[in-house]
């Protein structure tokens, strides 16, 4: 009776001990795998095949994203500063008493136009110059027709006029001394200058 009463006691140890330690596994597998599943399972994505290692991405997601990137790479525009360009660069000449605009001066009117269009809130000065053949009073009259020329066609190519101003120099502000013709040519030209 004695070693039945032991075999009872025994058994129903071996019983609590089976339901405790099974509460302990749900404990430990809530909290993380024990270290023998994780061999099994690393074992088994050894035998699966292996996926690309760039993620498939679904054509609706594609979509957006597609959309939201320009946003993403436009860069961020400084208010007040605009891009740089060379106007003393776009200086543009004229032949002897006349104010006709050039083939290249027409390009180089349609780059500042293209330029500043790009920057609404640049304004510029058309600057009419001439060489010193002439009275002053002819040569201001010159200049302004010079300087009004080139304003003109920056106008026909969209520019408001109210970002345009014009003033002629006549003969007072040559670039180079008046010496010969090859320097008298030089002085007959619009300069650009940005304005404040």
């Amino acid at each position: 009776m004695f070693f039945l009463m032991i075999l009872v006691f025994v058994v129903g140890i071996a019983f609590v001990a089976t339901g405790c330690s099974k509460k302990q596994v749900v404990k430990e597998e809530s909290a993380g795998k024990p270290a023998g599943v994780e061999k099994k399972e690393s074992m088994k994505s050894a035998e699966q095949p292996k996926l690309p290692s760039t993620p498939v991405t679904p054509p609706e997601q594609k979509a957006e994203e597609a959309k939201i990137k320009p946003l993403r790479e436009v860069p961020a525009k400084s208010e007040g500063k605009p891009a740089l360009f060379d106007l003393s660069g776009k200086r543009i000449q004229f032949a002897f008493d006349s104010f006709s605009l050039s083939t290249v001066a027409r390009e180089k009117l349609n780059e500042i136009a293209s330029w500043m269009k790009k920057n609404p809130g640049i304004k510029i000065q058309i600057q009419g110059n001439t060489c010193d053949i002439g009275t002053d009073d002819y040569n201001l009259a010159l200049g302004d027709r010079r300087a009004s020329s080139a304003k003109k066609y920056l106008e026909t190519l969209g520019l408001e006029s109210t970002r345009l101003s014009t003033i002629s120099y006549g003969e007072e502000r040559p670039m180079v001394p008046n010496s010969d013709e090859k320097n008298r040519s030089v002085n007959r030209r619009d300069d650009f200058v940005l304005m404040k």
